[in-house]
């Protein structure tokens, strides 16, 4: 009995260590690395917390993160200069009403702004409208995300979209048409099926990288090249593309474009995709999926008779 009562109390200390310590005190930390300064509070349950555990004043830019919070709303950043926010598996009970200020005290500090591990959004983006300073919104490890034409709502200094490992379960085909200051546009790694070239800016004057890398794409539209006189990067590495249609691309020809990444997708070698061997090596990357004689062999190392063109 004595065994079984010390391995039961053995087994039971050493699964205590592995549960998250749901019942740990409110607290704050200094986590700044070399340059970077930073500072975490987890566990918050009131804005009170937030009074009674936070240094103030922080004057130097500073990223400051929230993390494991239930809140009933966001506090005040009064007297810290928060460079970066970001908000790790923090529930919000209520952002306040349609037009209420999301995040006071960082007006003209805060200039990126995470939300991640399903963390609550705000119902509407014009309550960041007051951050001058925003630009860049990322969504990391968010679940069934509306991706609506509210995000045109955001601040005007907005340069940077990124969403990353994250499910989409809405997607408005005028969801950033707007942001005419976007100059990165990043979809990783999530469910994303179709593109439409209407969810941007048209022209895009300021777009030069565009990352679609990870996806579920099947097919790009015919428009999809259109109207991006900036753009340097395009990576669409790692769909699910069988063949890309000349309409699609063409247009970079005339673009600075520095690198067009194809690399992963099951790419059929046919005639369907001789159009893109008018792209240097350098500069686009695509390897054969199918047929298996010219599996792994680079587009455009391949001759028409590789591709069975008719002449």
């Amino acid at each position: 009995m004595r065994r079984r009562e010390l391995v039961g109390g053995v087994l039971l200390a050493a699964a205590s260590l592995l549960l998250p310590n749901v019942t740990a005190s409110p607290r704050c930390e200094n986590t700044s690395r070399g340059m970077q300064a930073s500072y975490t509070c987890i566990g918050f349950s009131s804005t009170q917390h937030f009074a009674d555990q936070v240094e103030r004043p922080l004057l130097s830019p500073i990223t400051f993160v929230l993390t494991d919070c239930e809140l009933p709303e966001l506090p005040a950043f009064d007297d810290i200069a928060v460079h970066v926010l970001e908000l790790s598996n923090v529930t919000v009970s209520s952002f306040g009403s349609h037009d209420a200020i999301l995040v006071a005290g960082v007006d003209e500090t805060l200039e990126k702004i995470v939300f991640r591990d399903r963390s609550s959004l705000p119902a509407s983006w014009s309550s960041l409208n007051n951050l001058k300073r925003l630009k860049v919104l990322r969504l990391f490890n968010m679940a069934a995300l509306q991706l609506t034409t509210d995000y045109n709502a955001l601040a005007a200094s907005l340069t940077v979209v990124e969403v990353v490992q994250s499910s989409i379960a809405r997607l408005d085909e005028d969801w950033l048409a707007r942001v005419t200051g976007l100059e990165s546009l990043v979809i990783r790694d999530c469910n994303l099926k179709h593109f439409q070239r209407s969810m941007l800016p048209r022209p895009a004057p300021s777009l030069w990288n565009l990352d679609l890398v990870g996806n579920n794409l099947t097919s790009l539209p015919e428009d999809f090249g259109e109207g991006y006189p900036a753009l340097k990067f395009l990576d669409l590495g790692s769909n699910s593309l069988t063949t890309v249609i000349k309409a699609s691309l063409a247009p970079l020809l005339d673009a600075p474009i520095e690198a067009i990444e194809l690399g992963g997708n099951p790419l059929m070698c046919d005639c369907s995709v001789e159009h893109l061997r008018a792209f240097p090596v350098e500069l686009l990357s695509a390897d054969c999926w199918a047929p298996e004689a010219l599996r792994r062999r680079k587009v455009q190392e391949l001759t028409d008779e590789d591709l069975q063109c008719s002449s």
